[in-house]
């Protein structure tokens, strides 16, 4: 059975709490319509009205439930592929991320608004590595332009969204990586978790001594 897919973090139930908040705080008026303008008609006294823009166009704040950092892309995987990154996905071993969320930012294309790290932690970069090099060996193909980790926060957001009021402030810590399904229901996209791998840490045995683990 084919999936459509990728690989994330997913954010802890209070970090997505609190980004709602912020969200709600720094968009204020996301969900509120947009207004008709009135502009004075050119020569005459008579005035005409810019029309509200179409549902399409309307800024689609994303549900908290959907917060999550994309590591890695897949596309739609067979299950040939499915089992081969599976395997793959398991053999790696790397420590738990840390990392805060503290700036934002508007990217045209995808018409995304999205909260992101000013600072990359290594052990993101590679552990992004780590998956790719997985779903390579598993015959799919991934992004290769250069990772930036977000979290998206509204789609179909077009420029003339204001930005932020101010900036979030969210330090996350991630124990585990994700694959998940992109799902689409009639009341919206799901991303269900299918396979969870930890992050731990991968301490000497010298270490394991002093702390007692051994």
């Amino acid at each position: 059975m084919n999936m459509r897919c990728f690989v994330g973090l997913d954010l802890s139930p209070r970090n997505k709490l609190d980004l709602e908040h912020w969200r709600s705080v720094a968009l204020p008026g996301l969900t509120s319509p947009i207004p008709t303008r009135t502009e004075p008609g050119r020569g005459t006294k008579s005035s005409r009205t810019t029309a509200s823009p179409s549902p399409a166009s309307t800024p689609v704040p994303v549900p908290a439930a959907n917060f999550h950092l994309t590591l890695a892309f897949l596309g739609t995987v067979d299950a040939r592929q499915h089992e081969a990154l599976i395997s793959a996905l398991e053999t790696i071993q790397l420590p738990p991320i840390a990392l805060c969320l503290n700036t934002t930012g508007w990217w045209a294309g995808p018409k995304i608004v999205f909260c992101a790290p000013t600072q990359v932690p290594d052990s993101l970069s590679e552990l992004v590595r780590q998956v790719k090099k997985a779903a390579r060996s598993a015959g799919i193909q991934t992004d290769q332009r250069p990772y930036q980790p977000h979290v998206t926060l509204v789609r179909k957001a077009g420029p003339e969204l204001p930005p932020p009021l101010l900036a979030p402030q969210l330090d996350c810590r991630f124990t585990r990586f994700h694959l998940f399904e992109s799902f689409s229901t009639a009341s919206g996209v799901t991303y269900p978790i299918r396979h969870s791998w930890p992050l731990r840490e991968t301490l000497s045995v010298r270490e394991r001594l002093r702390r007692g683990l051994e």
